[in-house]
C-alpha cells in the first residue's frame, strides 16, 4: 500500500478553498444586512388590508378585522423588524397554527390562518405588487 504525501502546494490549495468560503459567507451576510427597509402585507381574503413597515425599533399592534361584515378581530404585533400573530379564540382558528408560528422576520417565512383566510407575508419594496412577477394563478 502506497503512502500519499502531502505537499506544501495542497496546503495552499485547501487554504484558498477555505478563504474563498469565509468570503462568500461574509458576501452573504453583508448583502442581508444591506437589504433595506421591510414590509408586511396582510391579506384577508386574498385582498390586501395592510402593509406595515417593519423598521428596527418600532413597535406597535395592529388589528385585522375579518369574517362577514367584518365582525371579527385578530391583532398582529410588530416589535424590531418582526411580525407575530396573537392568538384568536378557539372557535374561529380551532387549532391556532397562526399564533404557533411565533415571530417572523425573513422573507421566506410566512404567517397563514386557513379557516379565516388570513395571510401574513413579506415585501422588501414597500410598494404596489407588479403583476408581472406572477408567472401564473391557481384557482
Amino acid at each position: 500500500m502506497q503512502k500519499f504525501k502531502i505537499k506544501i502546494a495542497d496546503y495552499f490549495i485547501v487554504g484558498f478553498i477555505i478563504m474563498l468560503g469565509t468570503l462568500g459567507l461574509w458576501f452573504n451576510l453583508q448583502e442581508v444586512g444591506a437589504a433595506g427597509n421591510k414590509y408586511a402585507r396582510i391579506y384577508v381574503e386574498n385582498r390586501q388590508v395592510a402593509e406595515l413597515s417593519l423598521a428596527r425599533g418600532d413597535s406597535f399592534n395592529y388589528m385585522i378585522e375579518f369574517g362577514d361584515d367584518n365582525q371579527h378581530n385578530a391583532v398582529v404585533e410588530v416589535k424590531d423588524g418582526r411580525i407575530r400573530m396573537l392568538p384568536i379564540s378557539e372557535e374561529l382558528c380551532p387549532r391556532g397554527i397562526c399564533s404557533h408560528t411565533g415571530w417572523i422576520e425573513d422573507h421566506y417565512e410566512k404567517i397563514v390562518c386557513l379557516p379565516n383566510q388570513i395571510m401574513i407575508v413579506f415585501d422588501h419594496s414597500g410598494t404596489e405588487s407588479n403583476d408581472q412577477d406572477i408567472d401564473g394563478i391557481t384557482y
